[in-house]
């Protein structure tokens, strides 16, 4: 009999044993879960401040592209402006180089010694 009881007090103290143990291994599980999840809420709520901040910046880029896309129409509109007027001057200009060609040119600057000068009679004068 006393071994039966001794079996028996051995079988509820091992009982016991494992009951702590796994009371024990359950709630070091538990606190490292709760150490994971309160790592990843700080990431998470880090990661939401970054993605904010993206997101801001990506609204200011967005509104300065679409300034530099107006500026950039002003600007060819601007280019197709000056090239139209350079086309316009370079017509002008071939007119001009053609009525140039079409003129006489002259070598050099006459001082008159080519001409024969003749003095004119005026009537009633003594070389009459």
């Amino acid at each position: 009999m006393k071994r039966k009881k001794l079996v028996l007090l051995g079988s509820v103290l091992a009982f016991l044993v494992l009951l702590f143990f796994q009371v024990f291994s359950t709630g070091h599980g538990h606190v490292v879960v709760v150490k994971k999840n309160d790592v990843l809420t700080k990431k998470n709520t880090s990661l939401t401040k970054q993605n904010e901040t993206l997101n801001s910046s990506v609204s200011n880029l967005k509104s300065k592209n679409a300034k530099l896309v107006e500026e950039k129409e002003a600007l060819v509109e601007q280019v197709a402006e000056v090239t139209q007027s350079l086309d316009s001057t370079k017509d002008v200009a071939k007119e001009l180089t053609k009525e140039l060609k079409d003129e006489k040119t002259t070598n050099s600057i006459s001082n008159g010694r080519e001409f024969q000068f003749e003095p004119i009679k005026i009537p009633g004068s003594e070389g009459d």
